[in-house]
């Protein structure tokens, strides 16, 4: 347990003690605003105040946990030992305060505020302060609570956190769940005359090699997937899009046998989930539709989520999971960097800073999606395992969960995606080494 003296409770001070004590380092925390009852209790003692208290390791308020509305912050960094850090203050047994500061990269402040978006209103990663700072590839706010965990093992000896371990999530987002097969009459008699028209001979050739079955669909790479992942003991979470109109959300049609029979084969592999469709951003009751499409194949209540192109918009995005039922959501990366875009390797709660207020939603955030490597960084897939052993690593140094996101299509062995199925084979190679090789606590 530990015991920290507070002045006033808020509903910020009270999350983020419990990131970095109860869902980063394993820990109880208890909160008091009665000196002498503080002065009474045993074990680590931290004096979250502008008070004076003996015995106990104080920590100065930098004051954004106290205040209740949003303002632009202007953090100047500075080093702590070798680690980033802002906020900081005087007169404290720690150079800044580490709860404010990890209370303004996993909410998300700086998402809030108005600023300049992408072409499908996304926030860049360029105008995050990781992204200006060049730490997006660290995990600094787990980092920041190991080392305050080693700070109060000094200061409290026989008391030790419970290190957590090394995990890894592989996830999938099916889009479109085949390239040619089952995709109705329509598209059977009209497809190859638009690829005639286009010139797209080669599509045309394979199409019809498809048909004939001389050739497998590219993008049916299921049981790939599922053999690698059943090789090294991991069960993926896979994402449908369940939206069949517009022009970005072009799938399968939920009504298709063969989808729905896909559908039911994945989710006996392991974990499924929905996939918003780019339409459910704006059309409010969309959203509820996919849901309950899903539901209706599946037969059971859908509580995972992931938005088609990570649109997140703050609080709006997560306000409607909410309301739909949505217990845990997988959208927290960049589609265009790799890396921690809430500069946090282990899954946290959602906290709505317009309601001011913590909610249940649960996020898991992912480091790298295979997309971004490709498309975005230009990676050869030689460089993309080189990028991944990186983000694999930084995440084990602090028991963290690695997530990534891939794509039924990008194992297709064919055009751009050559060479990358040997990157997801590594990946799932590397990350059971990191996972095999752990001792019974991580430090």
């Amino acid at each position: 347990m530990i015991n920290v003296f507070i002045q006033n409770t808020t509903p910020r001070i009270d999350y983020a003690l419990r990131l970095i004590f109860e869902t980063i380092l394993n820990s109880k925390v208890k909160l008091l605003n009665n000196c002498d009852t503080f002065a009474q209790t045993t074990g680590p003692k931290i004096n979250y105040s502008n008070i004076n208290i003996p015995n106990c390791i104080k920590i100065k308020p930098q004051g954004l946990l106290n205040e209740s509305h949003l303002q632009y912050q202007n953090p100047t960094l500075i080093k702590w030992d070798e680690t980033p850090a802002f906020f900081t203050v005087d007169e404290s047994d720690l150079p800044f305060d580490i709860f404010a500061a990890s209370f303004y990269l996993t909410s998300r402040y700086e998402e809030y505020l108005p600023g300049k978006r992408d072409s499908h209103q996304r926030f860049m990663p360029r105008y995050s302060i990781a992204g200006q700072n060049l730490f997006l590839e660290k995990p600094l706010v787990n980092i920041w609570a190991l080392k305050l965990a080693n700070i109060i093992e000094e200061k409290f000896p026989g008391f030790s956190f419970q290190r957590s371990k090394f995990r890894y999530q592989p996830s999938f987002d099916i889009d479109n769940a085949w390239a040619f097969q089952h995709k109705g009459l329509a598209k059977f008699i009209f497809a190859p005359v638009k690829d005639i028209i286009k010139g797209n001979f080669k599509t045309l050739a394979l199409r019809f090699r498809v048909f004939w079955q001389i050739e497998h669909d590219p993008y049916n790479n299921y049981e790939f997937m599922l053999s690698t992942l059943k090789q090294f003991h991991f069960k993926p979470i896979t994402f449908f899009l369940m939206n069949s109109s517009g022009k970005r959300d072009r799938a399968i049609s939920h009504r298709n046998i063969f989808f729905r029979k896909l559908i039911l084969q994945l989710a006996k592999a392991g974990k499924i989930g929905v996939h918003p469709s780019y339409q459910s951003n704006k059309k409010s009751k969309q959203l509820s539709k996919e849901i309950k499409r899903l539901e209706n194949i599946t037969g059971k209540k859908i509580k995972r989520s992931r938005q088609h192109y990570l649109k997140l918009t703050f609080p709006k995005t997560y306000r409607s999971l909410i309301e739909n039922g949505i217990k845990a959501d997988y959208s927290m990366g960049y589609a265009s960097l790799p890396g921690f875009r809430a500069s946090i390797a282990t899954p946290f709660y959602f906290f709505d800073l317009i309601e001011n207020r913590a909610t249940n939603l649960k996020i898991y955030p992912f480091q790298v999606m295979d997309v971004t490597l490709l498309n975005y960084r230009h990676l050869n897939p030689d460089d993309a395992i080189k990028k991944i052993d990186q983000l694999l690593t930084e995440t084990a140094k602090v028991g963290g969960t690695f997530i990534s996101l891939w794509h039924n299509e990008t194992l297709s062995e064919i055009g751009r995606w050559k060479g990358w199925r040997n990157v997801y084979t590594e990946m799932t190679r590397m990350a059971a080494e990191l996972r095999d090789g752990q001792k019974d606590t991580t430090s």
